[in-house]
């Protein structure tokens, strides 16, 4: 049976930390869906590791069996919810490349629970993992977007909005880098309006551009010679964002930008000419997202 009129098996994909709550949000998607199953990571590596979820040496074994079952209860047209963190494009990628030419509905579903709440909550998990691990999880956070092949993309697990003083925090806050003369929030300020001049972009983006270095305020390193360091503060901020608005609307489009406004730099941007890295960007991204990011990296750049 489906939730969907056109009646076809239905592919849920969870996207989470751990700890964040999936296996109980997919076991009540299971209960709404007569005849859909659950297909566990974790499971397949206790099968398949003795009884150990923690053993990471047969990961491709894993990864090929998850895979494969997948697909395969799809074929026997069950729908089929997926139980892993799939956080980053790729493993998100590796799903829809496997499920490629099914005529199947495929709905990514994000559980944006508070960081700070998985670490507490995945202390009373069967199975906890490390809370490094957790930390490393956030620090590769790709939100999911409708041009990775998603019929619908889902906020769940009904969780509140939270207040935030990021504009506070931002204020006066000191980048400590040669290659920033303004402080963070004159910067965000400085390109989001120079972005929404360009061509007036829809209020999502320009939300996501007046954010988009809000990462910062959690990354920071200073190196032996002073100067700031800032890694992955773009997966983060958008997390802590999307953690902390999930109810926002179009807040996946917030953290799209903040997500992902990076990626331009390794882009070998050519404007004349567009390299063959830029054109498979554009091929993933569609065309307006990846104009969009070009538009703002513009803006990024001549505001630093």
């Amino acid at each position: 049976m489906s939730e969907f009129a056109n009646n076809k098996p239905s592919l849920y994909v969870m996207c989470g930390l751990s700890g964040s709550g999936k296996s109980t949000i997919a076991k009540e998607y299971q209960k709404k869906i007569p005849g859909s199953v659950i297909i566990s990571s974790d499971e397949i590596r206790e099968e398949l590791c003795d009884g150990n979820r923690a053993d990471q040496s047969k990961n491709r074994e894993v990864f090929r069996v998850f895979h494969d079952r997948i697909r395969k209860k799809l074929e026997e047209h069950k729908s089929v919810i997926v139980d892993a963190t799939n956080i980053t494009r790729g493993s998100r990628r590796a799903i829809l490349d496997k499920v490629n030419g099914l005529d199947i509905n495929k709905i990514c579903l994000i559980i944006p629970k508070p960081y700070e709440q998985c670490l507490v909550d995945n202390k009373q998990r069967e199975w906890p993992v490390p809370d490094e691990v957790i930390e490393n999880q956030r620090r590769r956070f790709q939100i999911p977007f409708k041009e990775e092949g998603w019929t619908e993309i889902r906020i769940v697990g009904g969780f509140e909005d939270r207040p935030y003083k990021f504009d506070e925090m931002m204020k006066g806050y000191d980048q400590k880098s040669p290659y920033h003369a303004f402080t963070l929030d004159e910067h965000c300020q400085l390109s989001a309006d120079m972005f929404f001049d360009i061509k007036e972009y829809r209020q999502p983006w320009y939300a996501g551009a007046l954010l988009h270095d809000v990462g910062k305020l959690f990354t920071q390193t200073i190196d032996e010679n002073g100067v700031a360091h800032y890694y992955n503060h773009e997966n983060i901020g958008s997390y802590e964002i999307l953690s902390l608005k999930p109810n926002e609307e179009n807040i996946v489009d917030i953290c799209f930008l903040i997500n992902y406004h990076m990626l331009p730099f390794s882009w070998n941007l050519n404007w004349s000419e567009p390299t063959r890295t830029m054109k498979r960007w554009q091929r993933r991204f569609g065309e307006e997202k990846y104009q969009m990011l070009l538009d703002f990296h513009e803006c990024d750049m001549a505001m630093a």
